[in-house]
C-alpha cells in the first residue's frame, strides 16, 4: 500500500513536468502509427513514455550507448498495446530493457530459463536475433530492427510489440500463447480460436505457402500470439479480413480496434 502511494505520487510529479519537444519528433518519425492517432491517444502515448523512461532500467547491449531517442521510440511502440486498457498500465513487472545496435546471439541459457524471441537473419555460426523476452527477466531488442520497423509500415513487423506480447503472455507464470484471462467464457473462446489458427498457420508453413501471419508464428503457440499481436497493430484491416475470429479475440484482449484509427490505405513512407 505504501509502495503504491509513493509510486503514484512520483508518477504524478513526472507527468506534470514539461516534456522535451524532441519526443514528439521522435515519435512522429519512429512510430509510424503515432501520426494516425487522435490527440487524446497521442497524449496517452506521451504519458506512457514518460513513465517507462524513468521506471525501467535501460541497459546497453554490446557497448551501445542507449540514447533518449531509443528509449522514447521503444516505449512509444510498446504503448500502442495499452491504448485500449481502462486503467493506465506500465508493464510493472518488467524491470530491464536491454538495447543492442543490431542483431545479437541468444548466448547460453541457464537451466530452467525460458527465452522467447524473434529471429533476424542467421548466419552459419551466429544465432542472429532482433529481440528476446525472458520469463521473469528483461526484454532485449535490436535498435536497428526497432527503428527500421517503426519507420516503414509496409514491413508489417514490430519486434517491440512482439517481445512485449511475450512479456504479457508470461504474467501468469506460463508463456503459452495465452496472457492472463479472467473471463471464463472468453478464455474458452480464446483457446478455441487461437489453437485453430495456430494449426492453420502450421499447415501453411509446412507447405511453404505465403500467409499474412509470419511463419515464425508456427514455431509454437507463444510465438503465434506474439506474431498475431504484431499483425494486429500493423495490418489490422488485412488481419480482420483474413482471420476474423482471431481479430475479434485480439480486439477483446487489447480493448481496442486499430482499424478505428489506422486508415485502410495510406502512404507508408509519409
Amino acid at each position: 500500500m505504501f509502495f503504491n502511494f509513493f509510486r503514484n505520487r512520483r508518477r504524478k510529479r513526472w507527468l506534470a513536468a514539461r516534456r522535451p519537444s524532441l519526443w514528439e519528433d521522435w515519435l512522429q518519425a519512429n512510430v509510424w502509427q503515432y501520426r494516425h492517432l487522435s490527440a487524446n491517444q497521442q497524449a496517452k502515448i506521451q504519458r506512457f513514455v514518460c513513465i517507462l523512461l524513468r521506471e525501467k532500467q535501460w541497459a546497453s547491449g554490446g557497448g551501445l550507448q542507449v540514447t533518449d531517442e531509443m528509449r522514447v521510440t521503444i516505449a512509444g511502440q510498446a504503448a500502442l498495446a495499452t491504448l485500449g486498457f481502462e486503467k493506465p498500465y506500465y508493464f510493472e513487472r518488467l524491470q530491464t530493457i536491454i538495447v543492442y545496435a543490431g542483431t545479437f546471439s541468444s548466448g547460453q541459457l541457464s537451466s530452467g530459463d525460458l527465452l522467447l524471441g524473434e529471429l533476424g537473419q542467421p548466419t552459419p555460426d551466429f544465432d542472429a536475433r532482433t529481440g528476446e523476452s525472458w520469463q521473469g527477466g528483461p526484454i532485449i531488442l535490436s535498435w536497428d530492427a526497432v527503428r527500421r520497423q517503426g519507420r516503414h509500415a509496409r514491413l508489417g513487423r514490430n519486434v517491440v510489440l512482439h517481445e512485449f506480447a511475450h512479456h504479457m503472455d508470461g504474467l501468469d507464470g506460463r508463456t503459452d500463447g495465452a496472457p492472463p484471462l479472467t473471463d471464463y467464457e472468453f478464455e474458452k473462446k480464446w483457446y478455441r480460436v487461437t489453437e485453430a489458427e495456430y494449426e492453420r498457420l502450421l499447415g501453411f508453413a509446412r507447405r511453404g505457402e505465403e500467409t499474412l501471419l509470419d511463419h515464425y508464428g508456427a514455431t509454437n503457440q507463444a510465438e503465434f500470439f506474439a506474431v498475431a499481436t504484431e499483425c494486429f497493430f500493423s495490418q489490422p484491416h488485412e488481419l480482420a479480413l483474413e482471420h476474423d475470429e482471431l481479430f475479434a479475440v485480439l480486439v477483446r484482449l487489447f480493448g481496442q480496434d486499430p482499424r478505428d484509427w489506422l486508415p485502410r490505405a495510406f502512404d507508408a513512407n509519409a
